[in-house]
């Protein structure tokens, strides 16, 4: 790994979790919040989420909780909680890149999505088997 990379369980955390900036500010600040219960609403209105419609921040909250980066601890409040150790060390790089190396954070941010745009419009031209009809 190059120094000015990211570890590969923050890239992975990136690439499966956090598809855009918003999204990535939306994550720190369900991640940093410790036992508070967000609601729809209360995400909605945080500053990373302005420009987003609510129910591209609903489809953000069910994809964190699919993921198992939330927990609804009643219907529709959502608390931050991380499945598994390798969840939490990846989180907590992520925390830490966003602390310390911000410019290379969003750097990957940006690569990501972009060579996820890059491959659809790859896979676009992908030869499809014919089927017998």
């Amino acid at each position: 790994m190059k120094d000015r990379e990211l570890p590969e369980d923050v890239r992975n955390l990136i690439r499966n979790s956090i598809p855009t900036l918003e999204a990535l500010e939306l994550f720190m600040g369900l991640a940093r919040s410790g036992d508070h219960a967000w609601t729809l609403g209360e995400v909605a209105s945080l500053p990373a989420a302005e420009g987003l419609s609510p129910s591209a921040v609903a489809n953000f909250l069910t994809t964190l909780e699919e993921q198992g980066f939330l927990h609804q601890t009643q219907p529709g409040h959502y608390r931050y909680q991380s499945e598994s150790p390798e969840a939490t060390t990846a989180v907590q790089g992520l925390i830490r890149a966003y602390d310390e190396r911000p410019v290379t954070l969003i750097r990957t941010v940006y690569a990501i999505a972009d060579s996820r745009r890059i491959q659809g419009f790859a896979d676009a031209f992908r030869i499809k088997p014919k089927r017998d009809s």
